[in-house]
């Protein structure tokens, strides 16, 4: 882990001239991040963050990220606000590269474990990301921009046929038990989505990427999956993150998540029926995504390679609940 992009006081100080959030006093690097540069900046306003877009984020896509983020902040969601220059642009170059200055989030993300499971996560804790979900997708209604989500279950075959010669020898019968699945997805998806609500969602809602103080939910980061989608879908991946003790899923914790969320934004009959197909689309994705960045993440990468197993034992455990409903 570390900033790809390394910068002075003076270059920053010379940025924050087109700003109106005071002169620089300090800045940190964030080492955590992976995909971006990021700094802490203490000016004499306050505390802000600097990101500096590396390659891995199309720049195409940044007005969608930034502007969701700017558009849910306005409607009252802890997430980073982005802070616009003295001419009203969020965007701007540094070190000829797309960059970004966004309010402070107080508050941690949970810490997995050395394996990269969560062992902290509490009832409380799906009671508070249920319900911010909902008010994200309450706000994000009427949030003009789009973006196609290419990681839908329409581009599912598309992802594994990148690496479908490669799974055998990962594991034996999982390739035609990943296409078998992506199969029954397919045939039950898009038939039965045309009335669901669809907006602007974050698409990955994981421990890392919420805040908490005290167990209290302090803020919403990481954007960058974001995309248009049917809400349901954006819940169900909730569910996969926050809902399973390692293997074991948590019948409590879902409770607690699905009635905090339903609390804020109703879910009607359709939707609560499709549930488990959702749930079991979103383990696919990220059974998919995992295991393509295992195949395909440079040996010399930053990028921290997450066990693909934990999502194929998700997937196995909702379509045994489907299969046993029917």
């Amino acid at each position: 882990m570390a900033v790809y992009t390394k910068i002075t006081h003076q270059q920053i100080a010379s940025h924050l001239g087109n700003y109106s959030i005071g002169e620089l006093l300090n800045f940190t690097e964030i080492v955590e991040g992976i995909d971006n540069s990021n700094f802490i900046l203490e000016t004499q306003n306050g505390k802000y963050i600097l990101t500096i877009f590396e390659k891995r984020i199309a720049q195409k896509d940044l007005p969608f990220f930034i502007n969701f983020k700017l558009h849910l902040a306005k409607k009252g969601i802890n997430c980073p606000r982005p802070i616009p220059d003295k001419y009203g642009s969020v965007i701007n170059k540094i070190e000829n590269k797309n960059s970004v200055i966004v309010s402070f989030l107080e508050g941690k993300t949970l810490k997995a474990v050395s394996d990269g499971y969560y062992e902290s996560i509490t009832v409380k804790h799906c009671q508070e990301v249920g319900e911010v979900l909902a008010k994200m997708h309450l706000g994000a209604l009427d949030y003009e921009d789009s973006r196609v989500n290419d990681l839908s279950v329409k581009n599912f075959l598309i992802i594994f046929n990148k690496f479908s010669n490669l799974v055998e020898q990962y594991q034996s019968g999982l390739a035609n038990e990943i296409l078998q699945n992506i199969e029954f997805l397919q045939k039950n998806w898009y038939n039965n989505i045309s009335n669901f609500s669809y907006a602007p969602a974050h698409l990955d809602l994981f421990p890392d990427n919420v805040f908490f103080e005290n167990d209290k939910l302090s803020g919403v980061i990481d954007f960058y999956f974001s995309a248009n989608e049917i809400l349901i879908y954006d819940l169900a991946i909730l569910v996969n993150a926050w809902c399973f003790e390692r293997l074991n899923f948590n019948q409590q914790k879902y409770v607690s998540l699905i009635d905090s969320y339903k609390k804020i934004r109703n879910i009607n009959k359709n939707e609560e029926e499709f549930l488990e197909i959702a749930l079991l689309g979103a383990s696919m994705r990220f059974l998919l995504t995992r295991l393509n960045d295992m195949f395909f993440t440079d040996k010399n990468s930053l990028v921290k390679i997450k066990d693909p197993m934990e999502y194929l034992h998700k997937l196995r455990f909702f379509k045994n609940k489907i299969v046993n409903k029917i």
